[in-house]
């Protein structure tokens, strides 16, 4: 209930406080209605917003620490424009909890007594109408001036914030300028709020890229002598040359389009071909490109932004191909995580421990993709722009690992260069060093490398100056690392120092996601080809399914790039499968039967009850083997083999997935 006792005395305070007047902000009128209704809050409480500290800070401030990177430039440049005018600025998280802030030191106590410091919590849940706490309601920028305050403790200040959207729409965070004192006048916060906005906006901005960053960017602006300062729109391609993403206002230039507009190849929404934009950012220089939206007619004037690493060509859609191959785009980690529970809770544990100084070690079978796993966490990381070095450390014969490893100096053996060599450890420097196979690292290196790891420096083979490294370990194995331990073969210290954070990389067999990955490896091997869409039948992808792949991803690449290469028509057919996999493939029934006849039953080894079981979930399922497989929690392969044992076969002999 409301702490008043008649509505006439709620629209009394409203009265009061200037909220009922016919110009009022709806905003700020919807947000006193929340507060009032929904919240049951007192205005006339005079207890200080709370303020979080210590471990309960820190639960809001990790999980926000890549956005706090990326907004610290904004928040520095809003602060700046602002700090003489006695403002403070704020970044709360979505839930109103302020995680990074910039004021005055000289007004440090009197802005902790006002919440306007770190920790402060502004949700419209705790202090009712508030800057921060309707924004994140309303997502929309405004100031919430003095009386406009829901909380009668508050009402001396003035607050303006604005939103932080991702590009699906959802709220990031929220910016806010806040001061102790103002003039009376609400009109006087008018450009305190378009700074806000702007600087917002830039956030904004420097996280698309951020998220986008492996990923051919285009710069829009509406002016050409601005447009290599000034960036009115962005939009990001995927590696087929389709629009996967636009920033804010290139959604609002379109009003409401943006939905058609994803998907679609720039051909189809410019006057401009894919390629004319791919060649405007050659190694020489930049060219400033006029192109003209087809929906609207708007005049733009558009530059390419680079990925920043590349493995992968950047493939133009059919109807704006190149015959030349003009960029490419490493796998991220969401890439590679897909859309399998494990791998994503695999990413979300990176992310809390990338730049932190921590080693971190991938464990998985031969073939999932560790080398690409680390190659995503290097370039996920603040290191991304220096060397990514790998060294397999089975490849090498044991009497050169030592200085491959840890270079030599001139002289230092017989032939040896003249001029010496940098080892891994000083090419890696102020980067990430990547050390495959390290359970076949002989011992007298694993002593070495503990000291470097321990010293942070290194001393050249023939050499007796020390030289100061600094490198991102990650370590991959094979092995179970604890067993050679045990048996004397890997030293225990060096194992703790490399197993900050030890990964699991799942088997290609144990992917929860494996359809939809092997559809995404297709599309990429064919981009890789220039083949454009390739599509498979579903026999070939039931084969696909139901085999082991022993040798997971690296295995699936290769079958799939000789599959591509082997079909007609950009179809993929049983018969273009390697031989393996076709022989992997489930029996098919007689026509006409789902079920073995009884006495083929009898001849089962395994008792009927599993069967049965089996049979009533993809009955209840209908034959959808993915959700089958969740619900027995088992893997889509074990399903196969079972239905391939039991001779279960759907109804429409497709297999149902």
């Amino acid at each position: 209930m409301s702490t008043f006792a008649t509505v006439d005395e709620d629209l009394a305070l409203l009265r009061s406080r200037g909220i009922a007047r016919a110009d009022a902000d709806p905003l700020i009128v919807r947000s006193w209605r929340r507060s009032l209704g929904q919240y049951k809050l007192d205005p006339g409480r005079r207890q200080a917003p709370r303020v979080l500290a210590g471990g309960q800070l820190r639960d809001h401030q990790d999980p926000m620490e890549p956005m706090m990177q990326i907004a610290r430039g904004g928040v520095e440049y809003l602060f700046n424009q602002v700090r003489s005018a006695g403002y403070v600025v704020l970044l709360t998280d979505c839930q109103g909890v302020t995680v990074d802030f910039k004021a005055d030191p000289l007004q440090k106590r009197e802005l902790r007594r006002a919440g306007l410091y770190l920790g402060a919590c502004w949700s419209e849940e705790e202090e009712g109408t508030c800057a921060v706490g309707a924004c994140i309601a309303d997502q929309s920028a405004l100031t919430v001036h003095q009386a406009e305050h829901f909380r009668s403790t508050n009402t001396t200040l003035t607050c303006s914030a604005s939103p932080i959207l991702d590009t699906d729409g959802s709220l990031l965070a929220v910016l806010d300028a806040s001061a102790l004192s103002s003039p009376g006048d609400k009109r006087s916060q008018a450009l305190m709020l378009q700074l806000v906005s702007v600087s917002a906006k830039m956030i904004e901005n420097a996280h698309f890229l951020k998220k986008f960053e492996d990923h051919w960017i285009i710069r829009l602006s509406r002016r050409r002598e601005f447009a290599e300062v000034v960036t009115d729109g962005l939009i990001a391609l995927d590696h087929q040359g389709r629009i996967i993403a636009v920033n804010r206002n290139v959604q609002q230039a379109l009003q409401g389009a943006e939905q058609m507009l994803l998907g679609r190849a720039v051909d189809q929404v410019f006057d401009t071909r894919l390629e004319t934009l791919l060649a405007s950012s050659g190694a020489q220089h930049r060219e400033t490109l006029a192109l003209r939206a087809l929906h609207s007619g708007r005049q733009y004037y558009a530059l390419m932004r680079a990925p920043s690493g590349r493995t992968l060509c950047v493939q133009p859609s059919r109807s704006a191909r190149s015959s030349h191959p003009t960029a490419a785009s490493l796998l991220t980690l969401e890439e590679l995580a897909g859309e399998d529970a494990q791998m994503k809770r695999n990413v979300a544990i990176i992310r809390r421990v990338i730049d932190k100084g921590i080693a971190i070690m991938l464990q998985g079978e031969t073939g999932t993709g560790k080398e690409v796993f680390a190659n995503a966490i290097h370039h996920a990381s603040e290191r991304a722009e220096q060397p990514f070095v790998a060294l397999n450390c089975a490849a090498i014969p044991e009497s050169l690992i030592e200085s491959e490893l840890f270079g030599y100096a001139d002289g230092a053996f017989t032939g040896a260069r003249a001029k010496g060599m940098r080892g891994k450890l000083l090419q890696a420097h102020r980067g990430t060093l990547f050390l495959d196979e390290i359970g076949d690292m002989p011992l007298q290196m694993q002593t070495r490398l503990l000291r470097v790891l321990a010293e942070k420096e290194i001393v050249p083979l023939g050499s007796e100056k020390a030289v100061p490294v600094d490198v991102q370990i990650i370590c991959a194995t094979h092995r179970n690392l604890l067993d050679q331990v045990m048996a004397g073969q890997f030293r225990e210290d060096l194992y703790y120092r490399l197993n900050g954070m030890k990964i699991h990389l799942a088997a290609l067999r144990e992917r929860a996601d494996i359809s939809t990955l092997m559809h995404s490896v297709l599309a990429r091997v064919a981009a890789e080809t220039g083949r454009g869409q390739v599509t498979m039948s579903a026999e070939a992808l039931r084969a696909l399914l139901a085999y082991q792949w022993p040798g997971n991803l690296r295995q699936l690449i290769n079958a799939l790039r000789a599959a591509v290469a082997l079909c007609e028509h950009d179809h993929i057919e049983l018969l273009d499968l390697p031989v393996d996999v076709r022989e992997a493939m489930p029996a098919p029934a007689p026509s006409g039967r789902a079920l073995p006849a009884p006495a083929q039953q009898a001849a089962c080894s395994e008792p009927d009850d599993e069967r049965g079981m089996l049979l009533r979930e993809l009955r209840k399922q209908r034959w959808n083997v993915t959700r089958a497989a969740q619900e027995l929690g088992i893997s889509r392969a074990t399903i196969y083999r079972k239905m391939t044992r039991w001779r279960i076969v759907a109804p429409n002999a497709a297999g149902g997935d």
